[in-house]
Formats: structure tokens, sequence, C-alpha cells
């Protein structure tokens, strides 16, 4: 597809700024493709969907990928930018933070490691694959045609590399880059309220020791965590921690915490639960002596396992805290969207920068479709699947998303030159033909 919708380019236009010229138009020409495109997302079959002239060579594609001077933080910083305005009214930001395997195959695939896939692993089997392993932070946001679900937008990534043994002192663990990209999002956003979302695996001493002061983090914290009593404010001894108070699995049992019965209030329903808070309490050995509060969960129903979450800002009710955590499964959703429908596995580059700039392109397409449709899409011709024996379908999926931008870029590509038209379904019959 060579040519851009006015809405579409109206959305990409402030990021050109990120690019020399002729980059700035490769780089919207694949955007434009990748949305298109049919079959895998090699970066070859993608500028064959871009439609260039016979007479082009595909390596303008390549290069935009591994030799042109550009930065995806710069891009995704002013796609925030109107990501906040279309979505993010208020002051508060819910950001969310994981991991997720891309598969790789070759000896020579940068920062290619034998990492645990968590998509094909289960409690009892665990089974580890040879790929990139990606550290992302994403926006959470509500859509209005969609109240019963979150949806999360990728906004910052970083590729997690194993060990090297020649370049000691360069290695960093997941919940560091983790780290350094809240660090990075807080800068970009001093007034605004942080709270970022993650699970066990990231919820330490990496992530919740001395965060900027809009940054508040929330997930589980471990049963055996020592819980202490906050140092008083003019405390100006030797000791750096406070009296001893309980462990969440120990409190689950003791009296001094009464359980409150408690209606929680979720995008799907609500639920009742029991839940007893442990406010205003310290984590030293992970968070210092930053103020807590501990969330502990138990359904009488014994439908959801008992859980202890762990809040670094207390104003929040107990109810939020839950509601909360309750946004972090929306980057799973993300996750399995980006491999199933833009094509996150598939391009076949090797290289530092290639690996960087390539794979990432799958969630910040993800995240222009979303941005588009809430702001025209969902006033264009809607398209979707047709399945009569699936009654209960709640619309609009992001497939539905994918497919109406789909549908709005070939009609207008088709309209473009009426003279060409007849050429045009030509080519696109052919290519739908050739798709694999």
């Amino acid at each position: 597809m060579d040519q851009l919708t006015p809405c579409l380019t109206l959305l990409l236009d402030p990021l050109a700024c990120c690019f020399r010229a002729e980059v700035a138009l490769t780089f919207r020409r694949m955007v434009a493709a990748w949305i298109v495109c049919l079959g895998r997302r090699t970066i070859s079959r993608v500028w064959e969907t871009a439609g260039p002239k016979n007479d082009e060579c595909h390596w303008a594609a390549f290069r935009l990928f591994n030799t042109a001077v550009w930065n995806w933080d710069e891009v995704c910083r002013i796609l925030l930018v109107k990501l906040l305005a279309a979505f993010v009214p208020g002051s508060r930001v819910w950001l969310v933070t994981d991991d997720t395997l891309c598969h790789k195959r070759g000896a020579k695939v940068a920062f290619g490691g034998i990492f645990l896939d968590a998509v094909l692993s289960s409690k009892k089997h665990k089974t580890f694959r040879f790929g990139n392993n990606w550290v992302t932070l994403g926006l959470v946001v509500e859509l209005p045609m969609r109240k019963d679900r979150y949806f999360c937008l990728n906004l910052l990534w970083r590729v997690c590399s194993k060990k090297d043994k020649n370049k000691p002192g360069t290695h960093r663990t997941k919940p560091q880059l983790a780290r350094e990209m809240i660090d990075e999002v807080a800068s970009w956003l001093p007034d605004r309220q942080l709270i970022v979302v993650a699970d066990n695996a990231y919820i330490g001493k990496n992530l919740l020791k001395d965060l900027p002061r809009n940054v508040a983090a929330l997930g589980p914290i471990h049963w055996k965590a020592k819980l202490t009593k906050p140092l008083p404010e003019d405390y100006s001894g030797r000791c750096k921690k406070g009296e001893s108070l309980t462990t969440p699995k120990n409190a689950m049992d003791d009296d001094r915490w009464p359980w409150q019965e408690l209606v929680v209030h979720h995008p799907k329903g609500e639920k009742k639960l029991q839940v007893k808070v442990l406010g205003r309490c310290c984590w030293y050995a992970s968070a210092g002596q930053q103020l807590l509060q501990v969330v502990l969960i138990r359904d009488p129903e014994k439908k959801w396992r008992d859980e202890a979450l762990l809040c670094s800002e207390l104003d929040l009710s107990s109810e939020e805290v839950i509601v909360g955590y309750m946004r972090r499964w929306s980057v799973e959703v993300a996750y399995c969207e980006s491999k199933q429908m833009l094509g996150f596995h598939d391009p076949m580059v090797w290289s530092e920068k290639s690996v960087e700039r390539a794979h990432p392109m799958a969630w910040f397409v993800g995240s222009v479709v979303v941005l588009w449709y809430v702001q025209t899409g969902q006033h264009e011709q809607q398209v979707s699947r047709h399945r009569p024996w699936y009654k209960n379908k709640v619309e609009p999926t992001f497939a539905d998303m994918l497919a109406c931008c789909r549908l709005h870029l070939w009609q207008n590509w088709l309209e473009s030159e009426p003279l060409e038209s007849e050429r045009k379904r030509d080519w696109l019959m052919e290519y739908a033909a050739t798709a694999a």
C-alpha cells in the first residue's frame, strides 16, 4: 500500500521529526504496509505489500532497520502524548511491565539465547526455546466502546540478553531493564502520577528502591516477606529498620487485622471478597524505608486463590489495588495479539540494530491501529469474520480494529486513481493469492 489515508497521515506526521526526510517516508510506508500485510511479516514481504514500483529495490526497507539513524524511544515519546490525550484525561497513568519470548533461529542472531517460554510452559512442565527475550512497558487504557476489558499499548521495550563473559559488568536483568524504562517515562511525565503494575518476577529491590517521586509500584509480595513498622520521621539513630511486624503468610490468620467484606467492581462484573489491609509498613529488604500498604485477599467461594498485593501508593483503596492489579493481564493479551495478528516473530533479521527495531514494529503498529480506530475507525465501514455460530461475541476486538483499518487503506488506495483501479485490483488479487 503505497499511500496513507489523511487520518493515518495525521497520526504519523508528528513522528517525522525523529527521522531524516527520506527515512520518515520509508517508515510511514512500512507502517501502512505492516497493517495490510497478508502472510508472514518478513521485511521483504512487508515491502512487497507497500506496493513499490518495479524499479525500486527492497534495500530501503532493510536500511530502515539496520543503518538508518533513529530511535524507538523518541518515536514512542511522541506517540505517548497522543495516547494520553485520547485515553487518559486525568493525572493518573496506569502502566504494566512484563516480558515475552520472540522465537528466533540462527547462531548469529543478536541477543539470542535459550529462555523459558511461558506460553508453552505449565506448572508441571517447563519449556525452553531459543530466541530474544523482550521486556516491555505498556500503557493500560480503557476504550469507550469496550468497557468490559483493558487494553495494553506497549510504549517502550528492551531486549534482555544472556551474560557475556567478554563484556563483564554490562549485563542487566529484566527488572533492571524495566526500571530503566520506568525512569524514562517518569522523566517524560513529571506532573503525572504513574502506577506501575507488575508480577512477582519484577516486584523486588530493582523496581522498588528509590522510585521517582511520581511513580508507585503495585504487584504481588512474597508470602514470607518480612514486614516492619516504619521508623519515626525524626529518628536519628543507627538502626536501619523498624520493629518487626509480620509476614503476609502469618497475617492471613492473625486476629490483629480482621477480615473485611468487600464487593469489588471490575470490568467483567463484581466479586465478593474478604480483605485485610496492612497499612504504612515497610519491606526493608526490597524497598528500604519506602512506606507500603499490603492488601491480603481471600475468596470465600475458593474460586480465586489467596493473594497478597503490595502497593507503594497509600492513597489507593483496597478495591483500587485489586482492580489495579487486574490490569496486568492486558499485557498478556497484547503479546498474544502481536504474535498472532501482527507478525511479532516473523522478521528474519539478526544484527543488533535490526533485532531491536524490526520486531517491536508489531507493538508500535498495534498501538497506532487502536488509536486510529478510537479516533476515526469506529465511524468507518466495519468488517469482521462471519461466524454465525459465535452469537455472544463482544465487538470490537483488536482483530476487528485491524481488519477495519486494512479495509480503509485498501479502499482509499483503489479509489485514489480511478484510471488505475483495474490494474490495482489485478495486483491486489495476485498479492492475496500469493499470501502464505
